[in-house]
């Protein structure tokens, strides 16, 4: 269809990343990114920012080491208690991991 963006799909070391036109309820409107093991989906705004990919890939590992549903009720328990961002224990590694990347894509100062 014109003017219509496709959904697109690609698989890098086995994580297949797809590129949706929104992300859907239950996550709220800042939420540009999220992981359901094994897929990525990432919004347009998203799909080619490296750093963010160095951040959902991090959840991405955390949810096959812990396993989906575990890592998931872990999550949406800790999400209660601290809130969203930064805050959730679950998010300071990938976000610390998306300020390295930031950081060493700007170069030397």
């Amino acid at each position: 269809m014109i003017g219509k963006k496709r959904t697109m799909i690609r698989v890098t070391y086995g994580v297949v990343e797809i590129r949706v036109s929104k992300i859907p309820w239950p996550f709220p409107s800042w939420v540009y990114a999220f992981v359901v093991w094994p897929f990525i989906f990432y919004e347009p705004k998203a799909w080619g920012e490296e750093c963010v990919q160095v951040h959902e890939r991090y959840h991405w590992m955390d949810q096959l080491r812990w396993l989906l549903l575990p890592w998931f009720l872990v999550y949406g328990m800790l999400a209660i208690f601290y809130g969203g961002r930064e805050r959730h224990p679950l998010e300071r590694e990938a976000y610390r991991r998306q300020r390295e990347c930031e950081t060493q894509a700007q170069g030397p100062t």
